[in-house]
């Protein structure tokens, strides 16, 4: 039997007896269009909803008529038939599941032929999710430890069910045996492990069960948490995205459009170089720590709302590249009208040449080797603010101290060495290869 590409593959959405948290909107999409816009993103283009009769109708009718409308969409009463002979992806509508959690699920178990079930193995995870099932496994210290046991009140579990899974088409027949909807996955798991390999999958990521009206707080945060990038450079995680963060939350209420905050943060970048080329230095550096604050809310509001496209992503990294070079060359002027003659505009010159080097090596790494540049193959490096964030940083502080001149030479030297450095490391790699 050979596994279906992702685009073949179904996810079914189990619907569960509705409490109201599984409908109640998290900054304008419910939980399930969360998990339906997640799995699409990862390549899953099919979804059957199964469960609760009225609640499968309610969730139906949400997905039809609003961010997901574009999506394949049916509901079903007995899953067997449709499903066919293929293994096919699991989720229940009552979880919110941080898109990083849902695409890693997907491209871990892309090929699985038997049964995965995602546990949450961490302390908190009782915390997550109050009602959900707990799990037994034959070793913890397996990374696809075999399910042991499974229930509601299990004894000595060692992890909690999320709801998401992988699931066979003998569950699905076991599952469609059983009366009650909602308990009949959690019975039928229990039957097939029995008979068929059922493989846990720790859980790293973010997720939060909204059955309960106190879950709902929580599960906001969550969100706004997982807007968040994981690249994101040792500026941008401890000083800019707690500021943004707290912008973001402000702003998803307004019809606020990411490219909007994109282009107010262009103009700010804009006014931060003209600040220098005139002789404000101190104005130029709070301008341009101010616009690289703001060019997070951008990602963070798309994130949020899934509105984030490869265009969007092109379109704001072109922005950002022209608005830092407006910053390098106000304070390449500012330091040449200091009195810095010829070696202001040599510094500025290699200045803008390192900081077209830190993208160019990235992008071509992404295309050339088909994957994207890690942040943890930078190592000590990171630490050097030679990314983009850590360059508007440095701007921040030759405006407050006046040493313009020098910031830019370290820029300037510190921007190629790096991408140097990077060179060096890509050549290794792809001699091992």
């Amino acid at each position: 039997m050979t596994p279906h590409s992702d685009s073949d593959r179904l996810c079914v959405l189990l619907a569960v007896r509705a409490r109201g948290g599984e409908s109640v909107s998290l900054f304008g999409l419910s939980p399930v269009e969360r998990t339906a816009l997640a799995f699409a993103r990862s390549g899953v283009r099919r979804f059957l909803l199964a469960g609760d009769a009225d609640t499968v109708a309610a969730t139906e009718r949400t997905l039809r008529q609003g961010a997901c409308r574009a999506l394949r969409v049916r509901s079903v009463t007995t899953l067997a038939a449709a499903v066919g002979d293929e293994p096919f992806f699991f989720a229940r509508t009552d979880c919110h599941y941080d898109r990083q959690l849902v695409a890693r699920f997907v491209e871990e178990n892309r090929t699985a032929a038997d049964s995965v079930v995602a546990v949450d193995f961490r302390p908190g995870a009782k915390e997550r999710g109050f009602e959900l099932p707990r799990v037994a496994v034959w070793s913890r210290e397996d990374q696809r430890a075999r399910v042991q046991r499974v229930g509601r009140s299990l004894m000595g579990a060692d992890g909690v069910l999320i709801g998401l899974a992988v699931a066979t088409p003998t569950w699905a027949r076991a599952a469609d045996a059983e009366a009650d909807a909602e308990r009949a996955w959690l019975h039928a798991l229990g039957a097939l492990g029995a008979r068929e390999p059922v493989a846990s999958w720790p859980v790293r990521e973010r997720w939060q069960s909204v059955r309960r009206a106190e879950d709902l707080p929580r599960a906001r945060r969550e969100v706004l948490a997982g807007a968040a990038r994981v690249s994101d450079g040792v500026i941008a995680r401890h000083l800019n995205r707690p500021i943004s963060m707290r912008i973001t939350e402000r702003l998803i209420a307004w019809p606020v459009k990411p490219w909007q905050v994109s282009i107010a943060s262009f103009a700010m970048t804009l006014v931060a170089g003209l600040s220098f080329a005139i002789g404000h230095a101190t104005t130029g550096g709070l301008l341009a720590q101010c616009a690289s604050v703001l060019d997070g809310v951008d990602g963070e509001l798309a994130r949020v709302r899934y509105q984030d496209s490869a265009f969007g992503g092109l379109y704001d990294a072109l922005l950002d590249r022209v608005g830092e070079a407006a910053v390098i060359g106000g304070m390449t002027l500012y330091a040449w009208l200091m009195g810095a003659g010829a070696l202001a505009v040599a510094l500025g010159f290699a200045a803008l040449a390192g900081n077209s080097l830190s993208m160019i090596v990235k992008e071509k790494y992404g295309t050339q080797f088909q994957r994207p540049w890690a942040t943890e193959r930078e190592g000590r490096w990171r630490w050097l603010l030679l990314g983009r964030d850590g360059r508007l940083f440095l701007a921040l502080i030759a405006g407050l101290t006046g040493q313009v001149e020098l910031v830019l030479a370290y820029i300037a030297v510190g921007t190629h060495v790096h991408a140097g450095a990077r060179i060096v490391r890509i050549r290794a790699e792809a001699a091992r290869a």
